[in-house]
């Protein structure tokens, strides 16, 4: 049988495994993304209504809606994870773009960064988005080259609220 991968909305039934995932990654160090993800702090019902929340732009200020997929595989293992926006605003449309994603540390350095990239493109199409805004970190070399594999093309680089030099890319999402 051959893998098969795919995004999903979070499920009640993910609560175990996120809150290992959350766990393992705060263990390995650095930023857990995206920010939904980071967001979980123990309570899974109130943060499973909090995405549901923010999917449909309920009580969320000045943000945009988003919605958070799970990439999973064949066994329902969570690989990594990706916030969709809805639509950009003035500060997204520095830092943050459409997309913000991650691969679980244990899982990194697969092919999963290209992956979770291709199908986060497939359903922004499907939403209608046919120019993505992606970002990150100048340094993230290796979120820079899973972009550039799928069609991003540099505009230009800014910085963030706390000074960090932003990478600016877009990718026609023109479906055809």
């Amino acid at each position: 049988m051959t893998e098969q991968y795919y995004l999903v909305k979070p499920l009640k039934s993910d609560e175990e495994a996120v809150k290992l995932l959350t766990d393992k990654w705060q263990s390995f160090g650095g930023r857990m993304n995206p920010g939904l993800l980071r967001s979980f702090t123990g309570n899974f019902s109130e943060w499973l209504l909090y995405i549901e929340n923010c999917s449909n732009g309920i009580n969320i200020g000045e943000e945009v809606p988003q919605t958070l997929f799970f990439l999973k595989n064949s066994e329902g293992a969570i690989l990594g994870a990706v916030s969709l926006r809805h639509y950009l605003n003035h500060t997204n449309i520095i830092d943050g773009g459409h997309i913000g994603y991650g691969i679980c540390p244990e899982y990194r350095g697969r092919g999963y960064g290209n992956l979770i990239l291709q199908l986060a493109l497939k359903e922004l199409a499907e939403m209608g988005v046919s120019k993505v805004l992606v970002t990150c970190d100048s340094d993230n070399i290796p979120s820079q080259k899973v972009i550039l594999h799928n069609n991003g093309v540099l505009e230009n680089q800014t910085f963030d609220e706390d000074g960090i030099e932003i990478n600016r890319y877009w990718i026609d999402n023109i479906k055809l």
